[in-house]
């Protein structure tokens, strides 16, 4: 497989064209300060308009797969199925046409951090609603789309959703908590999504698009300063666990890892909460 690869909000633009609702991105893109001379996505690098020229230059990048998101507010504008926009799905069918017209397989991603408002004023995240929202969404996006996809991807580097999102505050929605609550609870309800959609196209679409569903996890890497030395052997793994293995752990092997749940563990009873964080 030789590829590329994009997301929506950083490449679409066209962030109120044709009935697209606002994302978290919109919102904290257009609050001032929040990125490097105010710069945003409003118009980005115009694929909203540019499919003819994007799939070009694939070509001529001889890529044999491209893998970019969907855009969960252009097509569901208040994030929920009872608002479906026509236009954006009818945007990414004629993307999928066009690359498939190319001879380039897509891989799609469901969501890469673009959530839409309506949701994040609920909670966001942080709402256990967000796991039947997300299904929702994946089952439309199945239905509507599956026929053309045979590569699907959930979420896009869920660590980077929980811990800079709702911990350092610097992506969106800027919510800062430092090493608290917070991520933790983004990363369990991002999880249970996960599995929520794989098991639906598991159940209902598997045996008729023929199609695979996984996730992207990203990860630090930490190699022990003395290799020799207990202390930074664990050291060294513990900051795999923390990243990597926070959410391969439990998608892989249905609970979190024990290095991980004894620290948090033992962390929050020495600051005196009644329980793991």
């Amino acid at each position: 497989m030789w590829s590329t690869a994009s997301s929506a909000y950083q490449i679409e633009g066209g962030w109120r064209a044709d009935g697209k609702g606002l994302s978290i991105w919109d919102k904290f893109t257009h609050s001032p300060s929040k990125i490097l001379n105010d710069d945003n996505g409003d118009i980005a690098c115009d694929s909203y308009n540019k499919i003819e020229e994007d799939v070009a230059i694939l070509k001529q990048l001889k890529v044999s797969h491209y893998r970019f998101s969907l855009s969960w507010p252009r097509v569901l504008p208040d994030g929920t199925i009872n608002n479906i926009n026509e236009a954006g799905i009818n945007y990414y069918q004629r993307l999928l046409d066009a690359l498939h017209a190319a001879n380039i397989e897509p891989q799609v991603t469901l969501y890469h951090w673009d959530l839409p408002q309506a949701i994040e004023v609920y909670g966001g995240f942080l709402n256990d609603s967000f796991v039947k929202l997300f299904r929702d969404y994946a089952d439309l996006m199945f239905d509507r789309l599956g026929d053309k996809v045979k590569i699907w991807i959930t979420f896009n580097e869920p660590l980077v959703i929980a811990r800079h999102g709702y911990g350092f505050g610097d992506f969106a929605p800027g919510i800062s908590s430092g090493p608290d609550t917070l991520p933790y609870i983004v990363g369990h309800n991002l999880i249970k999504a996960h599995a929520e959609a794989w098991h639906l196209y598991n159940d209902k679409y598997r045996a008729k698009q023929n199609g695979i569903v996984s996730i992207t996890i990203s990860s630090d890497w930490s190699e022990p300063r003395n290799p020799y030395r207990q202390e930074d052997y664990d050291a060294a793994r513990r900051v795999v666990e923390f990243t990597l293995g926070w959410f391969s752990h439990p998608i892989f092997n249905g609970d979190y890892s024990e290095i991980m749940k004894t620290r948090i563990r033992d962390r929050s009873l020495a600051a005196g909460l009644p329980q793991s964080r």
